[in-house]
């Protein structure tokens, strides 16, 4: 009881950073008041995800001969916390592209701490909660995350014409903080997994169908992410200034659905895709129809849409956890989490060339392969 305890308060204050060092929200901000080149905002959502999954196949290999799973989770959120670092760094001593360059190596990194942490905390997860229960983990962890995110991002919009200069600055330490304090907390917390024969090969892979069907849905699924930035792109306007009302949106969401997301996907973690992604549909078609410029107006839609995301991640984790089991669980989401790095830098690549040729915006696109990816969830067999 008491693991579960500090991994949950970890979880929650690592959900915390995450939120505030966001590529959504806080990094678009972030390049767009350096004045770096407009390209790099683009990458920042494909380098901060596929960099976060790309490796896991290997280290899912390197962990078939590794039993104690939390020892990698730490090297993982020491690196995370040093990249956070880095670029608090470049904001405070260059600007325009050199920083810009600089936040993008930093995120290299950060994502690769990530990958390590993402893949291994299923295993810390797994060992403190029983199936039935990992949801529940998962949502109270974004809701207190969120609840804290709130009272940051609050005063922050209240106190915005003295903060201005100062709110990027602020946001990027209070995620530096909020990483130190997660090391602190589940640092007590030890997983030791049953790798089975260690003589067996080392580089073999030998999936069943599921991990495919799974690849392929969750594959779909990343435009509830890849879709994101054009919400704050679109909207006109001192970005220091719409940047804490961005993370309070995010934040509000994953406070108000997190948990009932969670109880949702312990019933069934399909059900929760379908209900996220229709979410995710109708805030794209909010974005392309509704004529106005308003920040509250574009508020709401990006709110929507990070509730829809909300659902898409709770979901697709808790699916993970509940079809495999032990070492099976880890490849699968090492191995799925590759497949879908490569999947990210594809569909980041074809929206790059495909933007400035279309007639229209790529977001209808996006929305059209959230349909498909519900549609798909069908193939997908049942996890409890």
């Amino acid at each position: 009881m008491k693991q579960k305890k500090l991994l949950i308060t970890g979880l929650s204050l690592n959900k915390l950073a995450d939120l505030l060092i966001s590529a959504k929200t806080t990094l678009t901000a972030l390049l767009i008041s350096i004045g770096a080149p407009v390209w790099m905002i683009g990458w920042l959502v494909p380098i901060r995800e596929s960099g976060a999954l790309l490796p896991q196949v290997l280290i899912s290999i390197y962990l078939r001969k590794h039993t104690q799973r939390h020892l990698v989770w730490r090297v993982g959120m020491l690196t995370q916390t040093l990249s956070v670092f880095c670029m608090l760094l470049a904001v405070i001593l260059f600007s325009g592209g050199l920083a810009g360059t600089l936040i993008l190596i930093s995120l290299v990194f950060l994502s690769l701490g990530r990958s390590a942490c993402s893949l291994t905390v299923k295993d810390m997860e797994a060992d403190v909660a029983k199936k039935g229960e990992r949801g529940n983990l998962i949502g109270i962890a974004s809701t207190v995350s969120g609840m804290v995110t709130l009272v940051i991002a609050i005063p922050l919009a209240i106190y915005d014409g003295s903060l201005s200069s100062n709110v990027l600055l602020i946001v990027l330490c209070g995620s530096l903080l909020s990483f130190v304090l997660t090391i602190i907390c589940v640092w007590p917390v030890k997983t030791t997994v049953d790798v089975g024969d260690k003589e067996e090969k080392a580089f073999s892979i030998d999936f069943d169908a599921t991990v495919y069907k799974f690849i392929l849905v969750r594959g779909l699924f990343v435009h509830s992410a890849l879709v994101a930035p054009y919400f704050m792109i679109e909207k006109n306007g001192d970005v220091k200034e719409l940047l804490p009302i961005y993370i309070g949106a995010e934040a509000t969401a994953a406070l108000l659905s997190s948990i009932i997301w969670g109880k949702i996907a312990d019933k069934s973690a399909k059900l929760t895709l379908q209900i996220s992604g229709l979410l995710a549909i109708i805030s794209c078609i909010g974005l392309l129809t509704l004529q106005t410029t308003t920040i509250v107006t574009s508020a709401l839609l990006f709110f929507l849409l990070s509730v829809s995301h909300a659902g898409v991640r709770t979901g697709r984790k808790t699916y993970s956890l509940d079809v495999k089991e032990g070492h099976e669980r880890t490849e699968l989401v090492g191995f799925s989490n590759t497949a879908i790095g490569m999947i990210l830098l594809a569909f980041g690549a074809l929206y790059a060339a495909l933007t400035p040729v279309l007639t229209f915006s790529v977001v209808y696109i996006m929305a059209g392969m959230l349909l498909l990816a519900i549609i798909t969830t069908v193939i997908l067999p049942d996890e409890k």
